[in-house]
């Protein structure tokens, strides 16, 4: 459960926002997933810093996943958990393109047909991730929900 797992990891937490706090960087976790984000001149400084979090992590007992680690400049798009959080909190555009492909394909030639994973509620589905684009960014959001209320469902 998410209490438990934020439980565990409290030591790791007081540790890693100590550091960050050190260097003039946020700290955020969401589950197993740890995120720094600072000025230009934290990027100067991340050649202490990394092995500096990496001997915190394996003294509080996590694993370092060296395959999830990234460093992202301003030029590039920053994702954290799938969602861009460059200037704003948005959605990729690639996920936004095809959700819209998805929902204009249900109008144009019935839900049935894009129903791929075989999802037992697929209006359920569609609407969870139209709200997610919609808490994100509800201008996009409202474009998928009018196209959503163009398919019609089977009785």
């Amino acid at each position: 459960s998410p209490a438990l797992a934020n439980l565990s990891a409290f030591g790791l937490d007081v540790r890693l926002s100590g550091l960050a706090r050190a260097y003039d960087v946020q700290y955020t976790r969401y589950a197993d997933d740890l995120t720094f984000s600072g000025s230009h001149r934290f990027a100067a400084a991340l050649s202490e810093f990394i092995p500096l979090v990496k001997q915190i992590i394996k003294s509080e007992r996590f694993l370092v996943n060296r395959r999830k680690r990234r460093v992202t400049r301003d030029s590039q798009r920053q994702t954290v958990t799938g969602v861009v959080v460059n200037a704003k909190q948005n959605v990729a555009r690639d996920e936004f393109d095809r959700l819209k492909a998805v929902l204009y394909n249900c109008v144009k030639h019935g839900p049935a047909t894009q129903n791929h994973a075989g999802h037992p509620d697929f209006a359920a589905h569609l609407a969870g991730r139209i709200a997610h684009v919609s808490f994100l960014n509800p201008r996009r959001g409202l474009k998928l929900r009018q196209l959503y209320e163009r398919i019609e469902w089977p009785l």
